[in-house]
Parts: C-alpha cells; structure tokens; sequence
C-alpha cells in the first residue's frame, strides 16, 4: 500500500489531488492481490486507473504547452510509454500467459513515483522560475472516477 505524504506534493494542489487519486487506484489493485481476486478483477482495476492516466495526462499536457514548458515533448513521449506498456499488460492479463501481478506493481510503483518526484515536479519548478500564474484546470470527468 502506498500512502500519500507531502514529499509527494509537487506545489500544485489540483495536481496533487489527481495523484492521490491515482495512488487510491494504485492501491486498490495492491488489495486485489493481497486477497488473491481473479485476474478479471485486476485488469478491470488497471483499465480505471488508465483511463484516469490519460485523462489526467491531456490536462498535464494542456497545462505544459500554455506554460511553454520546454521539455513539453519529452514529458509526453513519457505519458505515452506509459500508456503503451500499461496498455500491453492489460492485454496480457487474460492471455496463456499473463504477467505476475506483482510485476505490475513494481512497475507502477517505480514509474508513478519517479514521474511525481522528478518528472511532474519539473514542470512546475518551471512555471515557478518564469513566475507564471496560469491555473491548472482538471477535467469534470475526475469527479466519477
């Protein structure tokens, strides 16, 4: 289980709010494991988490390209390996051999926190540096995930 503690901030609170939602995900697929559910259970799990993913990533994306964040194109290459890879495990989950569930996690873990420390704080060191002040504006779509 992973618990949200301010080192995880990046210094947006809307920001911050979406990814405490995706850590919720996180660690909803982390109980489907713990209480050994069906792979069904896990891949549904894992499809609302990137669902969230990309929603979240559009209105990241909007947000770095009004900013004119400079490393705007490497940030979404990221957003998309991201998808593509977590796109490959779902379909491999019902298949004759699907990944270890734990796998799956590890990954997630490792990439969710290294994008929020490093990759998502960056742009909003950014923002700070030029002394901008546009506003983050999430997706009404967040309120029924």
């Amino acid at each position: 289980m992973k618990v949200w503690t301010n080192d995880l901030s990046i210094g947006n609170a809307q920001i911050d709010r979406e990814h405490m939602r995706l850590i919720e995900i996180y660690n909803e697929l982390v109980e489907i494991i713990k209480f050994k559910k069906e792979r069904k259970d896990f891949s549904n799990i894992l499809s609302k988490m990137t669902e969230y993913a990309l929603i979240h990533f559009k209105g990241e994306e909007k947000y770095m390209k009004e900013l004119s964040y400079p490393k705007f194109a490497e940030h979404k290459n990221h957003h998309k390996d991201y998808i593509l890879k977590v796109s490959k495990y779902n379909m491999e989950i019902s298949g004759a051999n699907p990944p270890v569930p734990e796998d799956i996690i590890k990954f997630l873990d490792k990439w969710w926190i290294n994008h929020i420390l490093i990759i998502d704080r960056d742009y909003e060191n950014y923002k700070k540096s030029i002394k901008s002040n546009l506003i983050y504006r999430s997706f009404d779509i967040f309120r029924s995930l």
